[in-house]
């Protein structure tokens, strides 16, 4: 089985893109293990890198403990299960860059799929992209979509 992490905020241009790219995947009703991730920041400032720390890390939610999360990830979980994919839904508290590297480790991914947002040169600089941070910390493959 082919295991591909799909780390969903909360914009639902970014992750129907990033459903639509697993959607896209071969054999994927039958032959891939979609974990669906949202990530809490701990703390709203808590953006560096050098905040690798993971808090709680929640695999298989009940529907109910679903129901808390962004409405984005009960969209993915719905267009998945429309196209006759089977998804877990997991939550971590961190920052949300690392907790979504350590996830992927945790569940020995084959794949990622992070959705960009469009930032300019200088927002990437002073505020860093959770997107970049996850391609460069991670040795998996990483499929990234646009908005």
């Amino acid at each position: 089985m082919y295991t591909v992490l799909v780390p969903i905020a909360d914009n639902e241009a970014r992750a129907t893109a990033q459903i639509d790219a697993v959607l896209e995947l071969p054999n994927v009703a039958d032959e891939v293990a979609v974990e669906i991730l949202h990530v809490r920041k701990e703390l709203e400032f808590a953006d560096s890198d050098a905040d690798v720390q993971i808090g709680q890390v929640r695999t298989d939610l009940a529907e109910e403990d679903v129901a808390e999360l962004p409405e984005t990830v009960s969209l993915a979980v719905d267009r998945l299960a429309a196209a006759g994919v089977d998804a877990t839904v997991n939550s971590a508290t961190g920052n949300p860059a690392a907790a979504i590297v350590d996830v992927a480790d945790r569940l020995d991914a084959d794949e990622l799929v992070v959705g960009a947002r469009r930032q300019s040169p200088v927002g990437k600089i002073l505020f860093g992209s959770v997107a970049q941070s996850v391609i460069l910390h991670t040795d998996r493959p990483v499929t990234v979509t646009p908005a």
